[in-house]
């Protein structure tokens, strides 16, 4: 059985395959190449969307429908017109009177003034707001740490530019 299946096997190996020449050299390049794929495998998926991204656009629009892979497209004008909405009267008042204000907030004299000081380009009540602000939202003690190194740093600074009289 075995002889037989080498015979056969001989024979299948002589059968012509274009670019190969034969099926055994077909199988011996196969074998080769298949070595080479676990180093590609990462590739596989980026060649695939590569791929996809040149060969999509020419598939055909009624077969992407027809598998559910796009939407019918209905070019404009052939659309339904879109139903009426109806509207009861206080929808209509509340589109009407949408943009207008409340006019439940007037600016306080504080509001006033600011408004005045930033048209002149002047921001010191507001860094004096900020500053409070500031004051009450830092912990005490938080930033010791950094005035120190920059005092460090200074210092540092100093003694370079002394070295340098020195010299």
């Amino acid at each position: 059985m075995s002889a037989a299946m080498a015979s056969l096997l001989q024979t299948a190996g002589k059968v012509p395959v274009p670019l190969f020449g034969s099926l055994s050299t077909l199988t011996l390049w196969g074998a080769n190449a298949s070595r080479k794929f676990p180093a590609a495998a990462g590739w596989a998926f980026p060649a695939v969307v590569g791929g996809l991204w040149f060969v999509w656009p020419a598939v055909d629009q009624e077969w992407k429908e027809e598998m559910g892979f796009a939407r019918k497209v209905i070019p404009p004008g052939e659309a339904p017109a879109p139903k009426p909405v109806a509207l009861d009267d206080s929808a209509k008042d509340a589109i009407a009177n949408a943009y207008k204000a409340d006019g439940g907030h007037k600016p306080t004299a504080i509001d006033i003034q600011i408004g005045k000081e930033l048209r002149m380009g002047v921001t010191t009540s507001l860094e004096k707001e900020w500053e409070a602000f500031n004051e009450k939202a830092i912990r005490p003690g938080e930033d010791d740490d950094d005035e120190d190194d920059d005092d460090e740093d200074d210092d540092d600074e100093d003694e370079d530019d002394e070295d340098e009289d020195d010299e």
